[in-house]
């Protein structure tokens, strides 16, 4: 099944590459194929291509590095200041829940300050590689990125907020990341 592109559109992206954004959006694709998900890359051109004219929300995906931090910080002031009241959430990936609420704690702390801002947190991703060896890979795996049971799990379950949240909004009628704040 195809998203349909004029449903709300999520965009998935990242400040610099090697946090794993393709494997996260392929998953998220496969866990919700109605949506319409985005991988947007690391990349300012195209991920200011993905987000124009108009999109539901952003999920910056990053890692507990301190540069991939860094570029995470950088790509949501880039996008605030493109896109003023864009809903952006922070997905941090390969890492359990409570180093990921320190890595999302970092990310906040600053656009709070520096930005005035509030950027959600999306969850967590389990560092959960698929343990098979070659000549076991299935094209799902693949397909994963490798990803194992508890990282599809996790991003499965987001898939289903994203989902459960969007069907809300398109419900009342107003989806779009300029009509957000009058429908939340």
């Amino acid at each position: 099944m195809l998203p349909d592109p004029s449903a709300p559109r999520i965009v998935v992206a990242s400040g610099m590459s090697a946090t794993g954004v393709s494997s996260v959006t392929a998953c998220l694709q496969d866990a919700a194929p109605g949506m319409n998900i985005v991988d947007a890359g690391s990349t300012w051109s195209d991920i200011e291509e993905a987000c124009a004219p108009g999109f539901t929300r952003m999920i910056v995906v990053t890692t507990h590095d301190i540069i991939a931090i860094t570029s995470s910080y950088a790509l949501i002031k880039m996008v605030r200041d493109h896109f003023t009241d864009a809903p952006l959430e922070v997905l941090v990936n390969a890492s359990e829940e409570r180093d990921a609420l320190k890595t999302y704690e970092r990310i906040q702390v600053a656009c709070s300050h520096f930005l005035g801002e509030t950027v959600g947190f999306a969850g967590s991703v389990p560092d959960d590689p698929v343990e098979k060896g070659p000549e076991e890979k299935t094209a799902t795996s693949t397909a994963r990125g490798g990803m194992g049971t508890a990282a599809v799990m996790a991003l499965q379950n987001l898939a289903t907020r994203l989902d459960e949240e969007l069907g809300a909004t398109m419900l009342r009628g107003s989806w779009r990341h300029g009509d957000r704040r009058a429908a939340l």
